[in-house]
């Protein structure tokens, strides 16, 4: 599937807006100069910037004619199983989501990673070795080098 820049460019400013008023909730840290809303504004007024980009680029192609289809599905999306990867692909997003909360980082990814990589068709060593290694690798690196902190569950109160 290929967005043209027109739905893109909307999409791109929805999302720059959601994290602009996501981090301007974060709670503000005593005796720093810059909070934890500080780099995910950036990031969301840099979506913001680029969705006008696009939005001006698809008007400019319309006035002179040349705009192209808003949406074109490739072939290889009409196959039933690409349609089904893709699918899992959200479905696995929205569950992690739902179930990062009460079950927490480290089980979630890791079941997100087993679930998608299967999907994938990634075979068990390799789908094994990354949902046991990846969560606890990227664990570390926000929590403990990044201070970041992210949602603790079972497997982070026994381990931690």
């Amino acid at each position: 599937m290929k967005l043209g820049d027109l739905p893109l460019g909307l999409l791109a400013g929805v999302v720059g807006l959601a994290i602009i008023l996501e981090a301007a909730s974060f709670p503000v840290m005593a005796g720093m100069a810059y909070g934890p809303e500080f780099f995910p504004i950036i990031i969301g007024i840099g979506f913001c910037l680029c969705g006008l980009v696009l939005i001006a680029a698809d008007l400019r192609a319309r006035l002179s004619g040349t705009a192209g289809p808003a949406l074109t599905i490739e072939p290889a999306l009409r196959r039933r199983k690409a349609l089904l990867r893709a699918g899992a692909v959200v479905i696995g997003t929205v569950a992690f989501i739902a179930l990062v909360k009460p079950l927490g980082f480290l089980l979630a990814l890791a079941l997100l990673l087993v679930f998608l990589l299967r999907v994938l068709a990634a075979g068990w060593t390799i789908t094994l070795a990354l949902a046991l290694g990846l969560p606890f690798a990227l664990h570390f690196g926000f929590t403990w080098l990044l201070r970041v902190p992210l949602p603790r569950g079972l497997v982070e109160t026994l381990l931690f």
